[in-house]
Protein backbone atom coordinates (compact mmCIF):
# COMPACT_ATOMS: atom_id res chain seq x y z
CA UNK A 1 0.00 0.00 0.00
CA UNK A 2 3.05 2.34 0.84
CA UNK A 3 4.58 1.57 -2.74
CA UNK A 4 0.75 1.69 -4.27
CA UNK A 5 -0.45 4.69 -2.05
CA UNK A 6 -1.08 6.74 -5.67
CA UNK A 7 -3.65 4.44 -6.66
CA UNK A 8 -4.94 4.47 -3.33
CA UNK A 9 -4.44 8.61 -3.47
CA UNK A 10 -6.41 9.08 -6.70
CA UNK A 11 -9.04 6.72 -7.10
CA UNK A 12 -10.71 6.46 -3.73
CA UNK A 13 -11.01 10.34 -3.00
CA UNK A 14 -11.64 10.62 -6.99
CA UNK A 15 -14.73 8.35 -6.74
CA UNK A 16 -16.17 9.90 -2.89
CA UNK A 17 -15.93 13.22 -3.85
CA UNK A 18 -17.79 12.39 -7.47
CA UNK A 19 -19.98 10.43 -5.34
CA UNK A 20 -20.72 13.49 -3.16
CA UNK A 21 -20.93 16.08 -5.83
CA UNK A 22 -23.31 13.96 -7.68
CA UNK A 23 -25.51 12.99 -5.15
CA UNK A 24 -25.93 17.17 -4.23
CA UNK A 25 -25.38 18.08 -8.01
CA UNK A 26 -28.74 16.05 -9.15
CA UNK A 27 -31.64 18.03 -8.99
CA UNK A 28 -33.04 16.54 -5.90
CA UNK A 29 -37.13 15.68 -6.48
CA UNK A 30 -38.88 16.34 -2.88
CA UNK A 31 -41.83 13.53 -2.44
CA UNK A 32 -44.80 14.81 -0.13
CA UNK A 33 -47.61 12.55 1.00
CA UNK A 34 -50.90 12.37 1.36
CA UNK A 35 -53.14 9.30 2.90
CA UNK A 36 -56.75 9.30 1.71
CA UNK A 37 -59.52 6.75 3.30
CA UNK A 38 -62.60 5.66 1.62
CA UNK A 39 -65.06 5.81 4.70
CA UNK A 40 -68.37 3.87 3.99
CA UNK A 41 -71.25 5.03 5.84
CA UNK A 42 -72.04 5.09 9.35
CA UNK A 43 -76.16 5.38 8.20
CA UNK A 44 -77.74 2.50 8.18
CA UNK A 45 -79.22 1.49 5.02
CA UNK A 46 -82.53 0.76 6.52
CA UNK A 47 -82.94 4.16 7.50
CA UNK A 48 -81.31 5.74 4.53
CA UNK A 49 -81.21 4.59 1.07
CA UNK A 50 -78.51 5.73 -1.01
CA UNK A 51 -79.22 6.09 -5.10
CA UNK A 52 -75.81 6.36 -5.67
CA UNK A 53 -74.10 3.07 -6.37
CA UNK A 54 -70.64 2.60 -4.54
CA UNK A 55 -67.84 -0.26 -5.84
CA UNK A 56 -66.15 -0.55 -2.98
CA UNK A 57 -63.73 -2.32 -4.04
CA UNK A 58 -62.55 -0.31 -7.60
CA UNK A 59 -64.16 2.99 -5.66
CA UNK A 60 -60.34 4.24 -5.79
CA UNK A 61 -58.90 3.38 -9.05
CA UNK A 62 -61.82 4.90 -10.74
CA UNK A 63 -62.29 8.23 -8.59
CA UNK A 64 -58.29 7.87 -9.72
CA UNK A 65 -59.48 7.78 -13.64
CA UNK A 66 -61.64 10.54 -13.45
CA UNK A 67 -59.75 13.13 -10.93
CA UNK A 68 -56.01 12.71 -12.92
CA UNK A 69 -57.13 13.87 -16.19
CA UNK A 70 -55.71 16.11 -18.51
CA UNK A 71 -58.23 18.57 -18.23
CA UNK A 72 -58.60 18.70 -14.59
CA UNK A 73 -54.65 19.05 -13.75
CA UNK A 74 -54.62 21.61 -16.26
CA UNK A 75 -56.92 23.83 -14.61
CA UNK A 76 -54.73 22.66 -11.63
CA UNK A 77 -51.56 24.02 -13.44
CA UNK A 78 -53.39 27.28 -14.03
CA UNK A 79 -54.35 27.97 -10.38
CA UNK A 80 -50.84 27.04 -8.77
CA UNK A 81 -47.52 26.55 -11.53
CA UNK A 82 -46.15 23.28 -10.02
CA UNK A 83 -42.78 24.29 -12.42
CA UNK A 84 -42.54 28.07 -12.25
CA UNK A 85 -39.16 29.14 -14.59
CA UNK A 86 -39.90 25.51 -16.87
CA UNK A 87 -40.51 26.22 -20.58
CA UNK A 88 -42.81 23.58 -20.68
CA UNK A 89 -46.68 24.55 -21.93
CA UNK A 90 -49.39 24.17 -20.01
CA UNK A 91 -50.41 20.93 -21.21
CA UNK A 92 -46.88 18.96 -20.58
CA UNK A 93 -46.82 20.49 -17.34
CA UNK A 94 -50.15 18.61 -16.30
CA UNK A 95 -48.46 15.96 -18.24
CA UNK A 96 -44.90 16.13 -15.71
CA UNK A 97 -48.17 15.89 -12.86
CA UNK A 98 -49.09 12.84 -13.84
CA UNK A 99 -45.83 11.48 -14.14
CA UNK A 100 -44.48 12.52 -10.77
CA UNK A 101 -47.69 11.05 -9.28
CA UNK A 102 -47.88 7.69 -7.45
CA UNK A 103 -51.29 5.89 -5.65
CA UNK A 104 -51.11 3.00 -3.33
CA UNK A 105 -53.24 1.53 -1.00
CA UNK A 106 -52.26 1.46 2.24
CA UNK A 107 -53.20 -0.23 5.60
CA UNK A 108 -55.16 2.68 7.22
CA UNK A 109 -53.82 1.89 10.64
CA UNK A 110 -49.92 1.82 9.78
CA UNK A 111 -49.72 3.32 6.60
CA UNK A 112 -47.90 0.66 5.18
CA UNK A 113 -48.58 -1.04 1.58
CA UNK A 114 -51.66 -3.51 1.68
CA UNK A 115 -52.52 -5.05 -1.39
CA UNK A 116 -56.84 -5.06 -0.11
CA UNK A 117 -57.52 -1.74 1.73
CA UNK A 118 -60.28 1.17 1.34
CA UNK A 119 -57.31 3.01 2.33
CA UNK A 120 -54.18 4.83 -0.03
CA UNK A 121 -51.46 7.53 -0.38
CA UNK A 122 -50.82 9.89 -2.69
CA UNK A 123 -47.39 10.46 -3.39
CA UNK A 124 -46.02 14.16 -5.60
CA UNK A 125 -42.80 14.22 -6.51
CA UNK A 126 -40.91 17.79 -7.13
CA UNK A 127 -37.74 19.85 -7.24
CA UNK A 128 -39.32 21.95 -3.97
CA UNK A 129 -40.26 20.58 -1.13
CA UNK A 130 -42.83 23.18 -0.66
CA UNK A 131 -44.33 22.79 -3.65
CA UNK A 132 -44.75 19.11 -3.53
CA UNK A 133 -46.63 19.88 0.16
CA UNK A 134 -48.72 21.72 -1.67
CA UNK A 135 -49.41 20.06 -4.80
CA UNK A 136 -49.86 16.99 -2.84
CA UNK A 137 -52.93 19.05 -0.93
CA UNK A 138 -54.46 20.05 -4.39
CA UNK A 139 -54.50 16.60 -5.58
CA UNK A 140 -55.81 15.09 -2.08
CA UNK A 141 -58.32 18.01 -2.45
CA UNK A 142 -59.60 17.28 -5.53
CA UNK A 143 -60.19 13.62 -4.25
CA UNK A 144 -62.25 14.31 -1.64
CA UNK A 145 -64.30 17.46 -3.42
CA UNK A 146 -64.70 15.23 -6.80
CA UNK A 147 -65.89 12.10 -4.97
CA UNK A 148 -68.12 13.82 -2.88
CA UNK A 149 -69.53 16.40 -5.48
CA UNK A 150 -69.80 13.20 -7.97
CA UNK A 151 -72.09 11.44 -5.74
CA UNK A 152 -74.08 14.64 -5.17
CA UNK A 153 -74.56 14.82 -9.02
CA UNK A 154 -75.61 11.22 -9.16
CA UNK A 155 -77.80 11.62 -6.09
CA UNK A 156 -79.48 14.53 -7.84
CA UNK A 157 -79.58 13.20 -11.42
CA UNK A 158 -81.45 10.70 -10.25
CA UNK A 159 -84.19 12.95 -8.07
CA UNK A 160 -84.13 15.01 -11.33
CA UNK A 161 -85.01 12.03 -13.64
CA UNK A 162 -87.48 10.69 -11.10
CA UNK A 163 -89.24 14.54 -10.96
CA UNK A 164 -89.85 14.10 -14.38
CA UNK A 165 -90.90 10.68 -15.02
CA UNK A 166 -93.55 12.24 -12.12
CA UNK A 167 -94.56 15.29 -14.01
CA UNK A 168 -94.82 13.13 -17.68
CA UNK A 169 -97.10 10.77 -15.98
CA UNK A 170 -98.69 13.21 -14.39
CA UNK A 171 -99.59 15.01 -17.89
CA UNK A 172 -100.24 11.63 -19.31
CA UNK A 173 -103.20 11.36 -16.10
CA UNK A 174 -104.44 15.05 -16.81
CA UNK A 175 -104.82 13.64 -20.47
CA UNK A 176 -107.14 10.86 -19.08
CA UNK A 177 -109.27 12.64 -17.09
CA UNK A 178 -109.79 15.30 -20.46
CA UNK A 179 -110.57 12.35 -22.15
CA UNK A 180 -113.07 10.93 -19.34
CA UNK A 181 -114.61 14.26 -19.12
CA UNK A 182 -115.42 14.43 -22.67
CA UNK A 183 -116.19 10.81 -22.03
CA UNK A 184 -119.12 12.00 -19.99
CA UNK A 185 -119.98 14.59 -21.76
CA UNK A 186 -120.82 11.98 -24.45
CA UNK A 187 -122.76 9.79 -22.86
CA UNK A 188 -124.24 11.72 -20.14
CA UNK A 189 -126.23 9.20 -17.44
CA UNK A 190 -125.66 6.44 -19.77
CA UNK A 191 -122.02 5.46 -17.46
CA UNK A 192 -121.70 2.31 -15.15
CA UNK A 193 -122.10 4.08 -11.87
CA UNK A 194 -125.68 5.46 -13.54
CA UNK A 195 -127.22 2.15 -14.50
CA UNK A 196 -128.60 1.16 -10.66
CA UNK A 197 -130.19 5.10 -10.80
CA UNK A 198 -131.38 4.58 -13.95
CA UNK A 199 -133.01 1.40 -13.52
CA UNK A 200 -134.45 2.64 -9.96
CA UNK A 201 -135.91 5.68 -12.64
CA UNK A 202 -137.45 3.24 -14.89
CA UNK A 203 -139.23 1.60 -12.03
CA UNK A 204 -140.23 4.22 -10.65
CA UNK A 205 -142.01 6.06 -13.54
CA UNK A 206 -143.50 2.84 -14.69
CA UNK A 207 -145.29 2.52 -11.12
CA UNK A 208 -145.94 6.49 -11.51
CA UNK A 209 -147.24 5.79 -15.14
CA UNK A 210 -149.89 3.11 -14.06
CA UNK A 211 -150.85 4.80 -11.35
CA UNK A 212 -151.57 7.75 -13.62
CA UNK A 213 -153.08 5.26 -16.46
CA UNK A 214 -155.65 4.54 -13.69
CA UNK A 215 -156.29 8.35 -13.16
CA UNK A 216 -156.92 8.94 -17.40
CA UNK A 217 -159.24 6.25 -17.63
CA UNK A 218 -160.87 7.62 -14.39
CA UNK A 219 -160.84 11.14 -16.48
CA UNK A 220 -162.27 9.32 -19.71
CA UNK A 221 -165.04 8.11 -17.96
CA UNK A 222 -165.98 11.32 -16.47
CA UNK A 223 -165.57 13.47 -19.84
CA UNK A 224 -167.55 11.01 -21.63
CA UNK A 225 -170.24 11.41 -18.87
CA UNK A 226 -170.58 14.92 -19.11
CA UNK A 227 -170.30 15.38 -23.02
CA UNK A 228 -173.48 12.96 -22.72
CA UNK A 229 -175.10 14.88 -20.21
CA UNK A 230 -173.95 18.22 -22.02
CA UNK A 231 -175.04 17.35 -25.10
CA UNK A 232 -178.74 16.79 -23.66
CA UNK A 233 -179.05 20.00 -22.48
CA UNK A 234 -180.45 23.34 -24.51
CA UNK A 235 -177.45 25.80 -23.98
CA UNK A 236 -181.03 28.52 -23.87
CA UNK A 237 -183.80 28.31 -22.07
CA UNK A 238 -185.95 28.75 -24.82
CA UNK A 239 -185.59 25.66 -25.99
CA UNK A 240 -185.02 23.94 -22.81
CA UNK A 241 -188.55 22.20 -22.65
CA UNK A 242 -190.64 20.44 -24.78
CA UNK A 243 -189.10 18.62 -28.11
CA UNK A 244 -187.71 22.26 -29.67
CA UNK A 245 -184.29 21.02 -29.06
CA UNK A 246 -183.16 19.58 -31.83
CA UNK A 247 -183.08 21.08 -35.44
CA UNK A 248 -184.04 18.86 -37.95
CA UNK A 249 -186.87 18.29 -35.73
CA UNK A 250 -187.65 21.77 -35.94
CA UNK A 251 -187.75 22.38 -38.93
CA UNK A 252 -190.18 19.61 -39.61
CA UNK A 253 -192.66 20.75 -37.24
CA UNK A 254 -192.31 24.08 -39.14
CA UNK A 255 -193.28 23.06 -42.43
CA UNK A 256 -195.78 20.95 -41.04
CA UNK A 257 -196.97 24.07 -39.33
CA UNK A 258 -196.54 26.54 -42.30
CA UNK A 259 -198.75 23.93 -44.57
CA UNK A 260 -201.52 23.53 -42.06
CA UNK A 261 -201.46 27.55 -40.47
CA UNK A 262 -201.09 30.93 -42.31
CA UNK A 263 -197.76 32.56 -41.25
CA UNK A 264 -199.73 34.42 -38.78
CA UNK A 265 -200.40 31.60 -36.79
CA UNK A 266 -198.52 31.51 -33.30
CA UNK A 267 -197.61 28.11 -33.78
CA UNK A 268 -195.61 29.21 -37.06
CA UNK A 269 -194.11 32.09 -35.62
CA UNK A 270 -192.87 30.12 -32.45
CA UNK A 271 -191.01 27.12 -34.54
CA UNK A 272 -189.88 29.97 -36.70
CA UNK A 273 -188.51 31.81 -33.75
CA UNK A 274 -187.21 27.98 -32.16
CA UNK A 275 -185.41 27.48 -35.44
CA UNK A 276 -183.47 30.78 -35.64
CA UNK A 277 -182.26 30.21 -31.94
CA UNK A 278 -181.24 26.73 -32.87
CA UNK A 279 -179.54 28.20 -36.39
CA UNK A 280 -177.85 30.90 -34.33
CA UNK A 281 -176.54 28.14 -31.98
CA UNK A 282 -175.59 25.91 -34.17
CA UNK A 283 -172.74 28.48 -35.56
CA UNK A 284 -171.34 29.30 -32.33
CA UNK A 285 -170.52 26.08 -31.46
CA UNK A 286 -167.42 25.89 -29.79
CA UNK A 287 -164.54 23.53 -29.95
CA UNK A 288 -165.10 20.55 -27.79
CA UNK A 289 -169.14 20.98 -28.62
CA UNK A 290 -169.88 23.61 -26.50
CA UNK A 291 -171.85 26.53 -27.28
CA UNK A 292 -170.47 29.69 -26.94
CA UNK A 293 -173.40 32.09 -26.36
CA UNK A 294 -175.35 29.62 -24.24
CA UNK A 295 -177.90 31.46 -21.31
CA UNK A 296 -178.97 27.57 -19.61
CA UNK A 297 -177.21 27.54 -16.33
CA UNK A 298 -177.50 24.11 -16.08
CA UNK A 299 -175.71 23.93 -19.56
CA UNK A 300 -173.06 25.92 -18.34
CA UNK A 301 -172.65 24.43 -15.28
CA UNK A 302 -171.98 20.87 -17.30
CA UNK A 303 -169.69 22.65 -19.80
CA UNK A 304 -167.20 24.27 -17.18
CA UNK A 305 -167.38 20.68 -15.67
CA UNK A 306 -166.76 19.21 -18.94
CA UNK A 307 -163.90 21.54 -19.47
CA UNK A 308 -162.14 21.32 -16.54
CA UNK A 309 -162.37 17.36 -16.73
CA UNK A 310 -160.90 17.86 -20.47
CA UNK A 311 -158.07 20.02 -18.88
CA UNK A 312 -157.24 17.42 -16.32
CA UNK A 313 -157.45 15.13 -18.73
CA UNK A 314 -155.04 17.02 -21.17
CA UNK A 315 -152.63 16.96 -18.27
CA UNK A 316 -153.03 13.62 -17.15
CA UNK A 317 -152.27 12.79 -20.98
CA UNK A 318 -149.25 14.90 -20.85
CA UNK A 319 -147.90 13.50 -17.93
CA UNK A 320 -148.43 10.52 -19.29
CA UNK A 321 -146.27 11.44 -22.24
CA UNK A 322 -144.06 12.91 -20.47
CA UNK A 323 -143.29 9.55 -17.96
CA UNK A 324 -142.95 7.95 -21.38
CA UNK A 325 -140.44 9.56 -22.59
CA UNK A 326 -138.66 9.38 -19.53
CA UNK A 327 -139.24 5.71 -19.61
CA UNK A 328 -137.92 5.49 -23.04
CA UNK A 329 -134.81 7.70 -22.48
CA UNK A 330 -133.76 5.50 -19.85
CA UNK A 331 -134.20 2.41 -21.66
CA UNK A 332 -131.82 3.78 -24.06
CA UNK A 333 -129.28 4.77 -21.74
CA UNK A 334 -129.52 1.08 -19.93
CA UNK A 335 -129.32 -0.08 -23.78
CA UNK A 336 -126.07 1.84 -24.52
CA UNK A 337 -124.31 0.37 -20.74
CA UNK A 338 -122.69 -2.16 -21.99
CA UNK A 339 -120.49 -0.47 -24.81
CA UNK A 340 -120.51 2.49 -23.04
CA UNK A 341 -119.12 0.19 -19.90
CA UNK A 342 -116.27 -1.30 -21.84
CA UNK A 343 -114.81 2.10 -22.97
CA UNK A 344 -115.39 3.50 -19.42
CA UNK A 345 -113.86 0.60 -18.01
CA UNK A 346 -110.70 0.85 -20.58
CA UNK A 347 -110.17 4.68 -19.48
CA UNK A 348 -110.40 4.02 -16.02
CA UNK A 349 -108.51 1.31 -16.11
CA UNK A 350 -105.43 3.38 -18.03
CA UNK A 351 -105.86 6.10 -15.33
CA UNK A 352 -105.91 3.92 -11.85
CA UNK A 353 -102.32 1.99 -13.97
CA UNK A 354 -100.83 5.49 -14.29
CA UNK A 355 -101.86 6.37 -10.67
CA UNK A 356 -99.98 3.63 -9.40
CA UNK A 357 -96.94 4.69 -11.36
CA UNK A 358 -97.36 7.85 -10.26
CA UNK A 359 -97.63 6.76 -6.87
CA UNK A 360 -94.58 4.72 -7.07
CA UNK A 361 -92.39 6.98 -8.39
CA UNK A 362 -94.20 9.90 -5.74
CA UNK A 363 -92.48 7.43 -3.46
CA UNK A 364 -89.02 6.64 -5.42
CA UNK A 365 -88.90 10.67 -5.55
CA UNK A 366 -89.21 11.09 -2.18
CA UNK A 367 -86.77 8.60 -1.64
CA UNK A 368 -84.16 10.54 -3.89
CA UNK A 369 -84.71 13.95 -2.34
CA UNK A 370 -83.85 12.38 0.82
CA UNK A 371 -80.81 10.58 -0.62
CA UNK A 372 -79.66 13.85 -2.07
CA UNK A 373 -79.96 15.73 0.93
CA UNK A 374 -77.94 13.08 2.64
CA UNK A 375 -75.37 12.96 0.02
CA UNK A 376 -75.47 17.00 0.34
CA UNK A 377 -74.58 16.45 4.11
CA UNK A 378 -71.95 14.14 3.39
CA UNK A 379 -73.55 11.31 4.99
CA UNK A 380 -72.88 8.83 2.43
CA UNK A 381 -69.75 7.15 1.41
CA UNK A 382 -67.19 9.45 1.42
CA UNK A 383 -63.20 9.94 1.05
CA UNK A 384 -61.63 10.88 4.63
CA UNK A 385 -57.67 12.42 4.63
CA UNK A 386 -55.97 10.45 7.41
CA UNK A 387 -52.72 12.02 6.96
CA UNK A 388 -52.40 15.60 5.71
CA UNK A 389 -49.11 16.24 3.26
CA UNK A 390 -46.27 18.53 4.70
CA UNK A 391 -42.76 19.61 3.15
CA UNK A 392 -40.07 17.01 3.18
CA UNK A 393 -36.82 17.77 4.61
CA UNK A 394 -34.47 15.30 3.08
CA UNK A 395 -35.38 14.40 -1.06
CA UNK A 396 -35.95 10.97 -2.13
CA UNK A 397 -34.15 11.44 -5.33
CA UNK A 398 -31.75 10.90 -5.60
CA UNK A 399 -30.48 8.76 -2.35
CA UNK A 400 -27.60 10.98 -1.04
CA UNK A 401 -26.34 8.42 1.74
CA UNK A 402 -26.39 5.50 -0.38
CA UNK A 403 -24.69 7.42 -3.07
CA UNK A 404 -21.97 8.68 -1.15
CA UNK A 405 -21.59 5.11 0.32
CA UNK A 406 -21.57 4.08 -2.70
CA UNK A 407 -18.67 5.70 -4.04
CA UNK A 408 -16.35 4.94 -1.13
CA UNK A 409 -17.25 1.34 -1.59
CA UNK A 410 -16.12 1.43 -5.13
CA UNK A 411 -13.51 3.73 -4.28
CA UNK A 412 -12.34 1.42 -1.78
CA UNK A 413 -12.60 -1.66 -3.99
CA UNK A 414 -11.20 0.24 -7.36
CA UNK A 415 -8.26 1.16 -5.06
CA UNK A 416 -7.80 -2.29 -3.88
CA UNK A 417 -8.02 -3.82 -7.29
CA UNK A 418 -5.55 -1.34 -9.03
CA UNK A 419 -2.96 -2.46 -6.04
CA UNK A 420 -3.62 -5.82 -6.88
CA UNK A 421 -3.07 -5.08 -10.55
CA UNK A 422 -0.26 -3.18 -10.41
CA UNK A 423 1.00 -5.44 -7.81
CA UNK A 424 0.70 -8.61 -9.77
CA UNK A 425 2.75 -7.25 -13.04
CA UNK A 426 5.35 -6.01 -11.47
CA UNK A 427 8.64 -7.58 -11.67
CA UNK A 428 11.14 -5.17 -9.72
CA UNK A 429 13.35 -6.70 -6.81
CA UNK A 430 12.96 -4.76 -3.75
CA UNK A 431 14.58 -6.57 -0.89
CA UNK A 432 16.15 -9.53 0.02
CA UNK A 433 12.57 -11.19 0.15
CA UNK A 434 11.75 -10.60 -3.38
CA UNK A 435 15.32 -12.26 -4.53
CA UNK A 436 14.72 -15.27 -6.76
CA UNK A 437 16.92 -18.26 -4.53
CA UNK A 438 19.11 -19.42 -7.12
CA UNK A 439 21.43 -22.36 -5.73
CA UNK A 440 24.64 -21.95 -4.65
CA UNK A 441 24.20 -18.54 -4.82
CA UNK A 442 23.93 -16.28 -1.72
CA UNK A 443 22.77 -12.39 -0.84
CA UNK A 444 26.07 -10.71 0.48
CA UNK A 445 23.79 -7.53 1.96
CA UNK A 446 21.28 -4.67 0.35
CA UNK A 447 21.76 -1.17 -0.33
CA UNK A 448 18.59 0.83 0.91
CA UNK A 449 17.38 3.61 -0.88
CA UNK A 450 19.02 6.44 -0.07
CA UNK A 451 16.97 10.00 -0.86
CA UNK A 452 18.89 13.15 -1.70
CA UNK A 453 17.75 16.89 -1.17
CA UNK A 454 16.30 16.81 -4.75
CA UNK A 455 13.99 13.73 -4.16
CA UNK A 456 13.13 15.24 -0.56
CA UNK A 457 12.21 18.16 -2.64
CA UNK A 458 10.58 16.56 -5.45
CA UNK A 459 8.34 14.84 -2.61
CA UNK A 460 7.10 17.78 -1.37
CA UNK A 461 6.32 19.50 -4.19
CA UNK A 462 4.17 15.99 -5.14
CA UNK A 463 2.86 16.06 -1.98
CA UNK A 464 1.64 19.67 -1.96
CA UNK A 465 0.23 19.41 -5.06
CA UNK A 466 -1.73 16.61 -4.11
CA UNK A 467 -2.81 18.66 -1.22
CA UNK A 468 -3.69 21.82 -3.25
CA UNK A 469 -5.75 19.52 -6.16
CA UNK A 470 -7.62 17.74 -3.45
CA UNK A 471 -7.93 20.80 -1.37
CA UNK A 472 -9.53 22.44 -4.27
CA UNK A 473 -11.71 19.78 -5.40
CA UNK A 474 -13.17 19.55 -1.70
CA UNK A 475 -13.68 23.14 -1.48
CA UNK A 476 -15.73 22.72 -5.06
CA UNK A 477 -17.67 19.79 -3.76
CA UNK A 478 -18.32 21.83 -0.26
CA UNK A 479 -19.65 24.64 -2.18
CA UNK A 480 -22.15 22.05 -4.24
CA UNK A 481 -23.07 21.12 -1.20
CA UNK A 482 -23.80 24.44 0.83
CA UNK A 483 -25.90 25.39 -2.74
CA UNK A 484 -27.54 22.45 -2.38
CA UNK A 485 -28.89 22.09 1.43
CA UNK A 486 -29.81 25.96 0.91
Amino acid sequence: MRRRFRYVAVIAPLLILLAVYLSFSITPLYESTATIMLEPSSVNKDVVTSTVISYSNDQIEIVQGKVMTNEILKELVKQYDPYPGSPLTTHQKALQILQDTTLERVDPVTLKPLQESNAFSLHYRNPDPERAAEVTSRLAQLFLTYNQRSRQMAAQSAAVFLRKQAEGINKQVAHVDDQLKVFKAQHGDALPEDVQRNQAAIDRDTHELENLQQEILRSQEKESLLSVQLSQTSPNMITQAGDLTDLATVRAQLAEAQQRYTPDHPEVKRLQRALKLLSDQQGQVAAGGIVKNANNPQYLTTASQLTSARAELAGLRGQEQRLKNEIAQYEQLLSKAPGVEREYTDIMRARTSLQNVYQQLQDKLQKAEMAQSFETEEGGERFLLLRAPFAPRLPVYPNRIGLILLGVVLGLALSGVAVAIAESGDSNIRNVDDFPQLPGVQVLASIPNIANTGDRRRRRVALMSWVTAYCVAIFFVVGVVLSALK
